[in-house]
């Protein structure tokens, strides 16, 4: 409480300046935690979802190395005596032995492993043979076994050939011919040294003699192939880069564009140059299994899409955003109109003052004149007489409105109208703003536009017409009074009764004045409560503010319709009311 202490009241526009700074103040401090907390949950959203396809890939390069893995173990599988042309198959029935052709020798041995180019086996003198060719294969292979071949003998020499040269430039092959052979594992290992081709190799014995044994594959279509498979069974349901990429860099990267298709399978593609979006967002990158570690393969996307679900969010929180803003801006709107109606209520205090002061004091000294006797002449006493007469009857017009302006705030005003005749209203306009006008030298002019308005009546209450008419005349002769005008012909006021122009069960009475007329943001706020049209420091015309927000308020509760309407020169207030 100490800090309240002491505190000077503050004028207007101080309150309107601390009003801003507490609506930006509380803006911000519900904008702030929203924004931090809209952001936390977008990158939260997203990192669930990168989780998600790290998950994907993970088992994407699981199931990558277990397919490697099987695809090794079936060659494991193959016999040792299967890598000669021949094999030797003893038959427990007849007792013999039986020559076959080995199922490595078959042409058509690629069906089984993608990219094969053929078996080998090698023997520790270096010997070369493959199951394809029946014939030992040297650096001679043309003058090898026989001269005349028919047309597959002439293929399988050629298959033959290739491996024999290929291997034959592996450095991994020349060493252990170099060093001999160990038999340690006779599980297959695999060579890389050569770019475009891979070498499976065991070491077995056979007839007790350590021997060589492999196959030679293309290193793209055996490996791409695997992968291509593996992606196939993915559900990724975006677009998803995967690399094969070469630890050692000998190999160039190859890329696979996985996109999800509203088919039941996705499209797998292999595309040389691939667009750099799809590698701006990292998701997962692993090594391959033994023997392939020197692989190693990484996923990666473009950036990720927005989830649905944070979709949904950010439309909430967009609607949240607008409520706030609407809200603080609604909140700030209505401290303005508050501040202002406060601002208005100590002006009123001020013109009531002002009203009040100024004639209660010639009142009480005209009073005083006449009751001490000072003023002789009968003529002066009838002035004095008629001035206080006039005060009494302003003031008692002021006190009236107040209070039955007070009434309609609190809904306690009760109008009853009742069909008069037009006539009637017009007599009651000259007689009750006779003394008014009179007195102010203006002239009234009364106009009936209507045919038969003998008959015609208007559904009002005497009493709040004639409030309404005074109202209207008496401010018309303010404000003329208070510009200045020196022209005869313009101290008038016309009182003209007519058909609505559109509603035509209802009767419109115009009151114009020929006066200054008022600017068009003024015919917005004319019938505002406390609304007087400028500074109360600078204002010299009398006046609360009030009348005209009383003439609306009656008017309405007539049933009836009130505007305003700019003429050249001066102003017309339009009062319509139901007719019959």
């Amino acid at each position: 409480m100490v800090f309240f202490k002491n505190k000077r009241l503050l004028n207007y526009a101080q309150r309107i300046k601390r009003l801003r700074i507490s609506a930006i103040l509380l803006l911000l401090l519900l904008l702030v935690p929203l924004s931090v907390l809209l952001y936390f949950s977008y990158q939260q959203s997203q990192q669930n979802r990168l989780v998600e396809y790290e998950k994907e890939a993970s088992n994407l390069a699981r199931v990558i190395n277990r397919k490697l893995f099987r695809k090794l173990s079936v060659s494991n599988q193959i016999p040792a005596d299967a890598f000669n042309y021949y094999r030797y198959i003893y038959n427990p029935l007849t007792k013999q032995t039986q020559q076959m052709l080995s199922p490595l020798a078959q042409l058509n041995s690629e069906q089984t492993i993608r990219g094969l180019v053929g078996y080998f086996q090698i023997d520790g003198q270096g010997n070369f043979n493959s199951p394809i060719w029946p014939y030992a294969i040297t650096s001679n292979i043309e003058n090898t076994g026989q001269q005349n071949h028919t047309l597959e003998m002439i293929t399988r020499r050629e298959i033959a050939t290739s491996v024999y040269q290929m291997v034959n430039h592996s450095n991994t092959v020349k060493q252990m011919l170099i060093h001999g052979f160990s038999v340690k594992n006779s599980q297959f290992n695999i060579s890389f040294d050569l770019p475009e081709y891979l070498i499976f190799y065991r070491v077995v014995e056979v007839i007790d003699q350590p021997v060589l044994q492999g196959y030679l594959v293309k290193r793209a279509p055996y490996l791409h192939q695997q992968i291509a498979d593996v992606l196939e069974l993915r559900s990724f349901d975006i677009p998803m880069l995967v690399t094969l990429k070469k630890v050692e860099k000998s190999v160039a990267d190859t890329y696979f564009l996985y996109s999800p298709s509203t088919e039941e399978e996705p499209d797998i593609s292999q595309p040389r140059d691939v667009d750099v979006r799809y590698k701006q967002q990292f998701i997962f990158e692993t090594n391959l299994h033994w023997p392939y570690r020197n692989y190693k393969v990484v996923l990666s996307s473009a950036p990720l899409p927005i989830a649905q679900s944070m979709i949904y969010s950010l439309i909430f929180n967009a609607v949240m955003f607008l409520a706030i803003v609407s809200a603080c801006y609604g909140f700030y709107r209505f401290s303005v109109k508050q501040l202002a109606l406060g601002e208005e209520k100590v002006n009123f205090i001020s013109a009531v003052s002002h009203e009040l002061k100024t004639p209660l004091t010639s009142i009480k000294m005209y009073s005083e004149m006449l009751k001490s006797g000072m003023v002789a002449s009968e003529q002066h006493k009838d002035e004095y007489y008629d001035f206080i007469c006039d005060e009494s009857e302003r003031l008692a017009r002021l006190i009236d409105n107040i209070l039955q302006l007070s009434a309609f705030e609190r809904q306690q005003q009760k109008v009853a109208p009742e069909y008069t005749p037009l006539t009637v209203l017009q007599d009651i306009i000259r007689s009750k703003t006779a003394s008014l006008t009179e007195n102010h030298r203006f002239e009234q002019v009364h106009i009936m536009e209507l045919a038969h308005y003998e008959h015609a009546q208007a559904y009002i209450e005497v009493d709040a017409f004639t409030q309404i008419v005074i109202n209207i005349t008496d401010n018309a002769v303010k404000f003329f009074e208070s510009a200045g005008i020196d022209d005869p012909a313009r101290r008038k006021i016309e009182f003209t009764f007519r058909k609505h122009p559109t509603h035509k069960g209802m009767v419109q009475l115009e009151i114009r004045d020929y006066g200054n007329g008022i600017s068009k943001a003024q015919e917005e706020k004319i019938f505002e409560l406390f609304y007087r049209g400028s500074s109360e420091l600078t204002r010299n015309s009398k006046g609360t503010g009030i009348g005209l927000a009383l003439v609306r308020e009656l008017v309405l509760a007539q049933q009836g319709e009130i505007q305003v309407q700019a003429r050249h020169p001066g102003l017309a207030m339009l009062v319509s009311f139901p007719m019959r």
